[in-house]
């Protein structure tokens, strides 16, 4: 199975919105500690002048008008009184750094013990569990002398939470960067993909349009460039071909008079030497022909059944004298270039019967790809195998027959311009194995 290739603009919006996830949350983590530190600050302040100004009023008032006073400091939010036990146990979670900033706050009015503890949500709404939730409430207990404790209570809301407003505003922000870096991506990856599909056609050896020389400056420089070694590279194959073409065409007249003139030689061992010279020289020739001939970009896509095609091409041998057997398959459909492949089934089916005696074909179809693999009998490859592909260069040597050395290459040509790639391998039980592979090309076939 394909491998899913994740796009351009999803992996740029991924990346984009993974540092906006994480850089928001860095910044309401230190807002949050700021406001924090900066609420318990005031608090505390609060808590100081509140308490210096009730001392002061205790210090100077007498004691049958405590009563009155703590009846006046005690408002909805504070609770004051005076008694013998201190609210604030020993053993209770204090806040050890509030104690000691309020003893030096009120280190000229009070020198006894100072005790701040910040305790759970109060009960002065019994009855309405909304209110009481959310509020946050710090007892204070001072030491005025033997017995005699001065017990302070404040209630204050937790603070607004700001997180709704911080997500709401994020939210919107990341919105906008990644519709922004969806368009970047769209404007990057629209002109590398038609690159990547140009470039793609040219190694299959098809011909290739000019791209749009659009998007940012690089990659229009980039596109320019591609366009212009298109332009010489198809300008070169076509010189090559037409060359080739040329000799091989102009070579046809010489070897026809050249065999006309055999015939008039009266010495038999000569005129069947020379004349089987000439015959190969002229199926060298026609090869020569065919390779320039073959076009692979010029010929259009099609849908076809390619095991119903090695099928016909098995039969047409048969025909001929070839010892072929074609295990029947499934159909294979898939988009190639039918003559194309044709042409590449038949050399390495040729090649089978005239080297090993006797052809076995199938085809195999998997989810990418389609294999022609043809068996023979013959005595196997030389160590130097890859050599066959190259142009001209013949296995007589190892297989006992002559041969042009032609069709290896222009099969394997046709296997790599359909993404596959032809191989040959030694069977273990003799014989050799040859096996054209196509894979399903990109563009839809026509």
């Amino acid at each position: 199975m394909k491998a899913w290739r994740i796009p351009l603009w999803l992996e740029l919006a991924a990346a984009v919105l993974l540092a906006l996830i994480v850089s928001n949350a860095v910044t309401f983590a230190i807002a949050e500690y700021q406001r924090a530190a900066e609420i318990r600050t005031e608090r505390q302040s609060s808590i100081e002048s509140r308490l210096t100004a009730l001392m002061s009023l205790l210090a100077r008032l007498p004691e049958s008008e405590h009563a009155a006073l703590f009846k006046v400091a005690s408002v909805r939010r504070e609770r004051v009184s005076i008694g013998a036990v201190p609210r604030v146990s020993a053993i209770a979670e204090r806040d050890a750094a509030a104690e000691t900033k309020l003893k030096t706050a009120l280190a000229t009015i009070a020198t006894g013990e100072v005790r701040v503890a910040k305790r759970g949500t109060p009960d002065i709404f019994p009855f309405m569990p909304k209110k009481r939730a959310g509020i946050e409430r710090f007892s204070v207990a001072v030491a005025l002398g033997p017995g005699r404790w001065l017990n302070a209570e404040f209630f204050w809301p937790e603070g607004a939470n700001l997180l709704p407003g911080l997500l709401l505003s994020a939210g919107v922000a990341s919105l906008a960067l990644i519709i922004v870096a969806i368009w970047l991506a769209f404007r990057f990856s629209r002109p590398l993909q038609r690159l990547s599909l140009a470039s793609a056609r040219m190694a299959q050896g098809r011909a290739v349009e000019p791209i749009p020389e659009t998007g940012p400056a690089v990659l229009k420089s980039a596109a320019h460039s591609f366009n212009a070694m298109s332009r010489r590279l198809m300008t070169m194959l076509d010189n090559q071909r037409t060359l080739l073409g040329s000799i091989a065409h102009d070579l046809r007249t010489p070897i026809t008079s050249l065999k006309l003139k055999t015939e008039f030689i009266d010495d038999p061992s000569i005129r069947v030497g020379m004349q089987a010279s000439l015959d190969e020289l002229q199926a060298m020739t026609e090869a020569a022909l065919d390779a320039a001939r073959t076009g692979l970009g010029e010929e259009p896509l099609r849908n076809v059944d390619i095991a119903a095609l090695v099928e016909s091409v098995c039969a047409d041998l048969t025909d001929i004298g070839g010892d072929i057997a074609f295990m029947p398959a499934q159909a294979a459909n898939a988009p190639c270039r039918p003559n194309a492949l044709k042409r590449a089934a038949r050399n390495i089916i040729e090649n089978a019967v005239k080297y090993g005696i006797r052809a076995k074909v199938s085809v195999t179809r998997t989810s990418s790809s389609v294999a022609i693999q043809v068996d023979d009998e013959g005595p196997g490859l030389p160590p130097s195998a890859d050599r066959l592909f190259e142009p001209f260069v013949r296995g007589d040597t190892a297989r006992g027959q002559c041969g042009l050395g032609l069709g290896l290459t222009l099969a394997r040509a046709v296997a790599r311009a359909h993404n596959g790639d032809l191989s040959l391998v030694n069977r273990a039980g003799g014989g050799v194995r040859a096996t054209l592979t196509i894979s399903p090309l990109a563009e839809a076939a026509e």
